[in-house]
């Protein structure tokens, strides 16, 4: 259980950046991206990872791109604890599922003029946060 906090002592003592691809132990090792991917993901986690994350003390982790889908985004409004507005389950998947798919269209267009989103996950958080329902801007930037 504790093969990736080990990986990372060892990185320390060398004094060497730390590969986050490597198998088990990388940062990466159980990153989903893809739309559909993710989505199976949520249904049967083991059918796309051959080992819990928790087992080697690692973590799944769902990146944010072009290539997500609205499950990543709805993965990402949940785990922020925004997917409820007081309403019924059905009526609440229903405004998770609309906000889900404007911040992935706003995504997918800042990709496209060369933003990138899979290491920001404070940018998503503050997309989510924005789309959230009585949303008050922190502080106002005066020009």
């Amino acid at each position: 259980e504790e093969i990736t906090s080990l990986s990372r002592f060892v990185d320390e003592i060398l004094n060497r950046t730390p590969n986050h691809a490597a198998p088990y132990v990388g940062s990466s090792a159980f990153a989903h991206k893809g739309g559909l991917h993710v989505a199976a993901m949520e249904r049967s986690p083991d059918s796309y990872q051959h080992i819990d994350p928790g087992q080697v003390g690692n973590e799944k982790r769902v990146l944010i791109s072009e290539l997500s889908g609205r499950q990543n985004i709805m993965g990402k409004i949940k785990e922020a604890g925004l997917g409820q507005d007081g309403g019924s389950d059905t009526e609440n998947d229903k405004v998770v599922s609309e906000r889900a798919t404007a911040i992935l269209t706003r995504v997918k267009e800042l990709e496209n003029i060369g933003y990138t989103f899979e290491g920001a996950d404070a940018s998503v958080h503050l997309m989510i946060l924005h789309s959230t329902k009585g949303y008050c801007p922190p502080f106002r930037v005066l020009d």
